[in-house]
C-alpha cells in the first residue's frame, strides 16, 4: 500500500471520526436562562421555559449551528422586557441564554398630529417598553423634548431617532451613569429630571442641586462629562459641609471641570 493510499485513508478516518462526534457529543442536550441580578427586578415563576421556548433553540440540535442573532430577535420580539445580553455556548452540549429585565427610566409626551399626549416609557436603551396614558410614577421626567410626529412607535423596539437627537442625548446621559456603577434604579433614585434648553442640557437630582452638562454636546461629550459630574457630586457628598451642600446649588460645566454655583 503506497504512501498516497495510506494518507487518504488516514483523512477519510479522521472525517468520519469528526462527523460521528459532531453529530452526538456537539448535540445541544440543556438549555438554560441566567437573569441578571443586578436590575433588582424579579423573574416570574416559569419565564425561563418561556424564553426557552421563544429563542427557537431545541435539544438535539447542533451546537455549532445555533444562530445567535435568530435566537435574541425571537426572545426579544416575544418579550419587549426582557434583554438578551449574550448567548454562551458551553462545550460540548450546553447553551446558556443570558437575559436581563429592561427597567423603564425615562417617560417622554408623545402625540401626533391629530391626538392628545400621551406618555411613552422607555429604558437606557431608549426601547419603548409601555405607552400609558399619565406621566405618574417614579421615572425621570424629560423637559424640552417630546414625541411628536408622524413617527410610530413601537412596544420592544427602539425610539424612531427622526423624534430628534433628544433620543441619543438620553441614551448617553444613561449609559453615562450606568458606567459610573448606577444600576436602573439608582439612576431613577438620584435623578428627578433632564432638561434641555436653549441648546443645554441639565440633569436635576432628587436632592436638589442641578447639573448643567454645557450646550450644543455631542453624544460622546455627554458620555463623558456624565462620569465627572457624579464623580464630583459623590466628592463633595462626603465632606463635612456636603449634606448641606447639595441641598441647593448647580454644578456647572466649565473649562473642563465642573465647578460650584451656588444659588445663594
Amino acid at each position: 500500500m503506497n504512501k498516497r493510499l495510506i494518507v487518504l485513508l488516514v483523512g477519510l478516518v479522521l472525517i468520519a471520526v469528526f462527523t460521528v462526534l459532531n453529530a452526538v457529543v456537539f448535540t445541544v442536550k440543556e438549555v438554560t436562562v441566567d437573569f441578571d441580578t443586578e436590575s433588582g427586578v424579579g423573574v416570574e415563576e416559569g419565564e425561563d421555559k418561556l424564553i426557552i421556548e421563544a429563542s427557537g433553540i431545541r435539544t438535539g440540535k447542533n451546537i455549532f449551528a445555533i444562530s445567535e442573532s435568530k435566537m435574541v430577535k425571537n426572545i426579544e420580539n416575544k418579550f419587549p422586557g426582557v434583554r438578551v445580553t449574550g448567548v454562551e455556548r458551553k462545550f460540548p452540549n450546553r447553551v446558556v441564554i443570558h437575559v436581563s429585565q429592561r427597567v423603564p427610566v425615562f417617560v417622554l409626551e408623545y402625540s401626533t398630529n391629530n391626538s392628545t399626549p400621551d406618555y411613552v416609557l422607555v429604558d437606557g436603551d431608549m426601547t419603548v417598553l409601555k405607552l400609558v396614558d399619565t406621566d405618574a410614577g417614579n421615572y425621570v421626567r424629560v423637559e424640552g423634548f417630546s414625541l411628536r410626529g408622524r413617527y410610530n412607535i413601537v412596544v420592544g423596539e427602539v425610539l424612531p431617532v427622526g423624534f430628534g437627537d433628544g433620543v441619543f442625548y438620553l441614551q448617553n446621559i444613561v449609559a453615562g451613569f450606568y458606567n459610573s456603577g448606577l444600576t436602573p434604579e439608582g439612576f431613577i433614585t438620584f435623578i428627578k429630571s433632564v432638561r434641555f434648553a436653549d441648546g443645554s442640557i441639565y440633569v436635576l437630582t432628587h436632592s436638589g442641586v442641578t447639573i448643567g452638562l454645557g450646550n450644543n454636546l455631542t453624544t460622546a461629550e455627554i458620555t463623558e462629562r456624565v462620569p465627572k459630574a457624579y464623580a464630583w457630586y459623590r466628592g463633595v457628598q462626603n465632606t463635612d459641609e456636603g449634606s448641606e451642600a447639595l441641598r441647593r446649588g448647580m454644578v456647572l460645566y466649565i473649562e473642563g471641570n465642573f465647578v460650584w454655583n451656588d444659588y445663594e
